[in-house]
């Protein structure tokens, strides 16, 4: 609590210089300075033309409806007004778009069904993360809170011949307000049910009259936890995290600005907790003889729940979300520091060179109760370290003419650790081995799978609009890439008691370790796999647009990128020959129209798509080295095609609604080695044949099909819609409003073959409704999320031959309230 109270203090006191550093009439910015106005405490006239908001995905200030691509935007006063405070919360205004947000390492933005990492550190993410003009690697980034905004947009298809590196699906950018030579001091206080309460404020003003400017944000949620741990009492799924972001902008003369910004962000929460639903193997026992073979006459399955009743007659809950309880479960702590600089300077009024330079840190350790148990067993997880160095510098012209231009250059440097730690407490022995053999077999022993990734990463890019007519552009780019990755993965048990003296005993924990990724015929399970892979890639555009009239604008794009081979960093010694994976290679079409009508009060845009995937990375089974297990490969082809219908329509100043239908057909064009679900395997190698491919199976049946299946995480149709009020009262006072729905139809969130996993359709609901003053003031805000609590799941984990189906859950219904004060 303490490192609360001392940055609250530190904010108070740099509030309070950049409120009183100027005098009052020095506080207005230079005419030629590009800086943000103050924020308002009083929303804008939500009557205005939603395609009328200012969007930076083509580096330049373009309105919404001028931009000839698929991309979304939402402002941050309307995020900050309906409590959308995470990536994860933005999927309830922009179609087609998902945030997993259960941990930091295994975060992910997915647009269209893809993106993540495919749960390996060493696989980037196919959506970009862009804040502030700098690109972030590890989709671990993700897991922030970003508050104080100016607005977020989501662009879809390829953006590789601008945006970063390896965004081959779309990207998410992500916009922070700029200091402003205005003083203006904003607060805000939320108190809700289980203890939550959040606290924001921002502060921005002159520190030197026309020259610098700070602005000061700082955030910190508490509370909110409300699953009970049987253990100990202690509510999981709660909020502990805080964050603190500084920046200066500096106008040492007309045509030159800089800003630096420099941010800390930090979380300790019980966030890993992850409610059991499902024990395959013993659920597969309720008919034995279905599953008896020659060497298994009875069918006996070994499982989770058998493995616990026999060591310690313990009998689990599946009673989800309810049945936590773990003894060795501890608070996940995640953080991330940033430093990033960028500098514009005016080349004569004709073009502009900007310059960004950026370093960030990512650390992450889970402590996660890996047995879902009370008995001290086993904790499992990847503690992941990554330091990412990035400059970007490009040209672009300013001037209209026929050709509006760009170009640069691009350096990332990236060093990442993933280290998948198992250690084993004084019962991992009666669960893992055998109740019959000593505690001190395992007791106070590591194994560590740890993998090290370093990539260098050059690129140059240049980007060209022709505007042939004044109806009709011509928009092309073209990027080349050159990326070098070494990788080096490290096996090894440590620890425990000495047992030399014990060949027998020994000779168990090293079969252990064998079984966690080491090699028979070596002490402690030690080896160490190491590859080395430097590739060349192009990215392309072709963008035309045609405007039909000033507000009807029709476009079509034709792009084409590749994302990064992959890196196992988890690889066990028999995969060794499987290290490194080929590039995702991403051809997308599409074609849209944006509209307005009635004088901005009804917007209407459509796109259509087809994006193949070519060489997806994903986890695969080789059939012809089985030892090599499931492994991260390049396993086919997937194919997206679809559409994104998003209207608004703004009747009177004081109401608006909104409306987004989003259909996406989302199908594994060939994927025939995926590695089958346990509960699969069981029936296959009851039958002759393989029901998916007509096949004839062997003895053992680990792979199917699912090819011509919908890919996992992608719903076929998601339909939004919402409404929101700003009714004017008198006395300076206004009473505001907001409703927002969300309905997903069926998602298959593991393998869709599998009879676990799926999530069916649902609906979300949220609300608020509050009062405020006119321009800055106060104001007041009731607000519930999933207000009619609907259960739902985001993610699932598939079983394994010992560990049981677990879900990842969405938020549960939650209400607050929040008092704002803009000074």
């Amino acid at each position: 609590m303490m490192r609360f109270v001392s940055a609250s203090t530190s904010f108070a006191a740099l509030a309070t210089a950049l409120l009183n550093a100027v005098p009052a009439h020095a506080t207005e910015a230079a005419p030629s300075t590009p800086v943000a106005a103050a924020p308002d405490a009083a929303a804008p006239d939500i009557g205005t033309e939603q395609n009328a908001i200012t969007v930076t995905a083509r580096h330049r200030n373009e309105k919404l409806g001028d931009v000839p691509i698929a991309i979304s935007a939402v402002s941050g006063t309307e995020l900050t007004t309906e409590h959308l405070d995470r990536i994860a919360d933005y999927t309830l205004k922009i179609p087609n778009f998902s945030a997993l947000q259960q941990n930091t390492r295994v975060s992910g933005l997915f647009i269209r069904g893809i993106g993540g990492n495919a749960s390996n550190d060493g696989a980037e993410g196919g959506v970009g993360l862009i804040v502030d003009g700098v690109f972030f690697t590890h989709v671990g980034f993700s897991w922030l809170d970003f508050v104080d905004l100016d607005n977020i947009e989501v662009v879809r298809g390829p953006q590789g011949t601008l945006l970063g590196k390896n965004t081959t699906i779309g990207a998410v950018v992500v916009t922070t307000q700029k200091p402003a030579f205005t003083p203006s001091l904003t607060t805000s206080a939320t108190y809700g049910e289980n203890g939550y309460y959040q606290l924001r404020a921002n502060a921005t003003g002159a520190l030197i009259a026309d020259k610098l400017a700070g602005r000061l944000t700082f955030n910190t949620d508490q509370g909110g936890g409300w699953s009970p741990n049987a253990v100990d009492g202690v509510k999981y799924l709660n909020n502990n995290r805080w964050s603190v972001r500084g920046q200066l902008l500096f106008t040492p003369v007309a045509g030159v600005t800089d800003r630096l910004i420099g941010e800390h962000y930090e979380t300790h929460e019980y966030n890993n907790f992850y409610p059991v639903v499902a024990d395959v193997n013993y659920n597969l026992k309720t008919d034995n003889t279905v599953f008896a073979t020659s060497a298994n006459p009875t069918g006996a399955r070994s499982s989770w729940t058998s493995k616990l009743n026999t060591a310690f007659g313990y009998a689990p809950s599946f009673n989800a979300p309810y049945n936590a309880n773990d003894d060795t479960q501890q608070r996940l702590v995640s953080r991330t520091d940033g430093i990033s600089n960028e500098l514009n300077v005016d080349l004569g009024g004709k073009a502009q060179l900007t310059s960004v330079t950026a370093w960030r840190r990512l650390y992450f350790r889970p402590y996660n109760d890996g047995d879902y148990s009370p008995y001290p067993i086993v904790r499992a997880g990847y503690d992941v370290d990554v330091d990412q160095y990035s400059q970007e510098v490009r040209v672009a012209s300013t001037a209209p003419g026929f050709i509006d231009w760009q170009a640069g250059l691009y350096y990332l440097h990236e060093d990442l650790e993933s280290n998948l730690r198992t250690i084993f407490y004084s019962d991992a022995t009666a669960f893992e081995l055998s109740p019959a053999l000593p505690s001190s077999v395992l007791n106070g022993t590591e194994y560590d799978r740890d993998g090290r990734l370093h990539i260098d990463s050059l690129a140059g890019f240049a980007h060209a609009t022709a505007h042939v007519s004044e109806q009709f552009s011509l928009t092309t780019g073209l990027r080349y890439t050159n990326e070098t990755k070494r990788v080096r993965v490290l096996g090894s048990g440590f620890g425990g008691t000495d047992l030399s003296a014990s060949p027998t005993l020994l000779a168990y924990r090293n079969a252990l370790y064998n079984s966690l990724g080491g090699t028979s015929g070596t002490q402690n399970g030690t080896y160490q796999l190491q590859d080395r892979i430097n590739t060349g890639s192009f990215s392309w555009l072709v963008n035309p647009a045609y405007k039909v009239t000033q507000n009807v604008l029709l476009y079509a794009s034709a792009s084409y990128g590749e994302k990064s081979g992959a890196a196992n960093t988890s690889a066990t010694y028999s995969q060794s020959a499987v290290v490194l994976t080929s590039p995702e290679k991403s051809l997308d079409f599409e074609a849209g129209i944006k509209s307005t009508w009635a004088d901005g009060k009804l917007t209407a845009n459509l796109n259509l798509y087809n994006n193949t995937i070519s060489g997806y990375q994903g986890s695969q089974v080789d059939t012809s080295n089985p030892t090599f297990g499931a492994y991260l490969a390049n396993v086919g082809k997937v194919r997206l095609r679809g559409f994104e219908f998003e209207t608004s329509l703004h009747p009177f100043p004081a109401l608006a609604f909104n409306l987004n239908t989003a259909y996406n057909d989302a199908k594994y064009l060939s994927y025939d080695n995926a590695p089958a679900p346990i509960e699969y395997q069981a029936y296959l190698a009851t039958i002759e044949t393989n029901p998916a491919t007509g096949k004839a199976l062997s003895a053992a049946a680990t792979t199917l099909s699912l090819t011509g299946r919908q890919i996992v995480n992608a719903p076929k149709w998601t339909v939004q819609g919402g409404a929101s009020l700003d009714q004017p009262l008198g006395n300076g006072w206004r009473l505001t409003g907001y409703a927002n729905a969300t309905w997903k139809s069926s998602i298959a969130l593991i393998n869709p073959l599998s009879i676990y996993g799926w999530q069916p359709a649902y609906v979300t609901v949220n609300a608020g409704i509050g009062v405020k003053s006119t321009g800055k003031g106060w104001g007041v805000n009731v607000w519930s999320k999933n207000l009619f609590n609907t259960f739902y799941a985001v993610a699932y984990a598939a079983a394994t031959a010992t560990a049981p189906v677990y879900e990842i859950l969405g938020d549960r219904r939650s209400f607050g309230v929040t008092v704002s004060r803009t000074f």
